[in-house]
């Protein structure tokens, strides 16, 4: 689980956040919806320590952990694609393979790009589409096998096609992990949130939450 209390976060004269209270359980997967710049993203780096926040705490399974500790136990997948675009599908694996103090094994990476129809290994990043590059970011985000995997509008501008096998993926996943997933998709919110949080102060996504009965958190902070 993790437990945010009292978190507050300004950038110059904008607050984000103030005295912003919620939690995400574990073996769950939470998508939090909200308007751009409502602080979705702002929220997912201060919980990977990417970022800091001005006040409150943020604790994992009841702890606080250093900066080190959070990175070992978190999987981040950024909106952006973080990968080496000249290098391999493959090479791109065994080089963050290689950054991390306990991988996953080939078989469990087998196992993953199967269930991703992730089969242009030797490729190169360049050279892929849009979908099978969000495919691989993905996975890198899964080689350290973390406890916590947290994603960041993870199948903007993709197909239909690369969408599905993504959430046959993580919905997987979420029986061996706590997820947290940011998206505007409304279809990817029925197909894989076991939990809703919603942030920010606009009415579109509480009225269509509210008219389709889907139960939900309204986090809203000023």
């Amino acid at each position: 689980m993790i437990t945010i209390e009292n978190l507050s976060k300004s950038y110059k004269d904008k607050q984000i956040f103030q005295n912003f209270n919620t939690t995400f359980k574990d073996k769950t997967l939470t998508v939090l919806l909200g308007e751009n710049g409502a602080g979705k993203s702002t929220l997912l780096r201060i919980v990977t320590a990417l970022e800091k926040a001005n006040g409150g705490t943020v604790k994992y399974f009841g702890e606080r952990l250093s900066n080190r500790e959070i990175k070992e136990k978190i999987g981040y997948i950024p909106q952006d694609i973080a990968l080496f675009e000249h290098l391999t599908v493959n090479e791109n694996i065994e080089f963050f393979k290689a950054l991390s103090k306990q991988s996953i094994s080939s078989n469990l990476i087998e196992d993953y790009c199967e269930k991703l129809n992730l089969f242009e290994r030797k490729a190169k990043i360049s050279a892929l589409s849009g979908g099978t590059k969000r495919k691989v970011n993905l996975l890198i985000g899964l080689l350290s096998n973390p406890s916590i995997l947290i994603l960041d509008e993870p199948t903007v501008g993709i197909d239909l096609k690369s969408r599905y096998d993504i959430h046959q993926l993580l919905n997987s996943l979420k029986e061996s992990r706590l997820i947290i997933l940011t998206t505007h998709h409304l279809d990817e919110v029925e197909s894989l949130a076991d939990e809703i949080k919603l942030i920010g102060k606009d009415s579109f996504y509480r009225n269509i939450l509210s008219e389709k009965g889907w139960e939900f958190e309204d986090s809203l902070h000023n």
